[in-house]
C-alpha cells in the first residue's frame, strides 16, 4: 500500500504549498483526485519551459496503484504516443517510480522528479522530434528498457537474461555474466545486479515486474 487516508494528508498539504493552484476535489476511501494549473519552469538539455498546464492527479488509497497526471485541457496532444486516449499521461515506467521512491512516495518529488520533466519532453519533441535524454517504451518492451538502463547492458535481451538470473539463482561472483560476455559476474554486471540481492525490496519489484513480462508475452502469443 502506497498511500491510506491518514498517511496521504501531510502529503497533500506538502504538494499544495508547493504547487498553490491544486487543490482537493474528492476525497474518499478510494482515491483523493485534486485539480489545477501548475506551473513548471524547467532546463532539460539547454531547453528551457515557462508553461502552466492545467491537470488531475489521481492517487490511489489502501492500494499498490501509482498515482496518475490527466490532461484536463487537451495541452497534450491526442496523437503523442505518451499520452493515453482517456487523457492519462505515461509519465515514466512504473519500475523507474517504483524504485525511485521504494524508501517511501514523495509527492512533491514526483512532481519534480517525473511529472514537470513529462511536460519538458513533451515541448521538446514537438519541436525537434527527438527526446533530450531517450525514452522508454509501453508495456513490457518499456520495463525491459528500464532495466536495460538500471543494469547497464546492451540490449533488452540481455536485461532480460539477467532479470531471470536474479530471480532464479543466487549470486556468486565467480559465476559466468547472464548477459553472456562469459566473464565473470563480478568483472561484468555484477556492481548493478548486486543491490537486487542486497535488497529484498529490489528483488520483489523485479520478480513482479518479470512476472508481468511473462503475462503480456502469453497474452501476445494467445491473441
Amino acid at each position: 500500500m502506497i498511500f491510506s487516508l491518514e498517511s496521504i494528508s501531510e502529503q497533500l498539504d506538502l504538494l499544495i504549498d508547493s504547487y498553490p493552484e491544486l487543490h482537493v476535489v474528492k476525497s474518499d476511501e478510494q482515491c483523493v483526485q485534486l485539480h489545477g494549473k501548475i506551473f513548471v519552469y524547467r532546463t532539460i538539455c539547454e531547453f528551457t519551459l515557462r508553461k502552466n498546464y492545467e491537470i488531475d492527479i489521481l492517487i490511489p488509497l489502501n492500494s499498490d496503484e501509482l498515482p496518475s497526471v490527466i490532461d484536463t485541457n487537451e495541452q497534450i496532444s491526442s496523437s503523442y504516443h505518451h499520452r493515453y486516449k482517456d487523457g492519462k499521461l505515461c509519465i515514466d515506467t512504473d519500475t523507474m517510480m517504483r524504485i525511485r521512491f521504494i524508501n517511501g512516495f514523495n509527492l512533491v518529488e514526483w512532481m519534480t522528479d517525473f511529472v514537470e520533466p513529462y511536460f519538458v519532453y513533451y515541448e521538446y519533441y514537438q519541436i525537434y522530434g527527438t527526446f533530450p535524454l531517450g525514452e522508454h517504451e509501453h508495456g513490457c518492451i518499456g520495463t525491459l528498457e528500464t532495466y536495460r538502463d538500471l543494469f547497464h547492458t546492451t540490449s533488452v535481451s540481455n536485461a532480460l537474461k539477467i532479470m531471470k538470473y536474479v530471480k532464479d539463482s543466487f549470486y556468486d561472483g565467480h559465476h559466468s555474466c547472464p548477459c553472456g560476455s562469459k566473464k565473470y559476474i563480478r568483472k561484468c554486471h555484477g556492481k548493478w545486479i548486486l543491490p537486487f540481492y542486497n535488497d529484498q525490496r529490489l528483488k520483489n519489484i523485479l520478480i513482479n515486474d518479470l512476472n508481468a513480462i511473462y503475462e503480456e508475452l502469453n497474452n501476445y502469443d494467445t491473441n
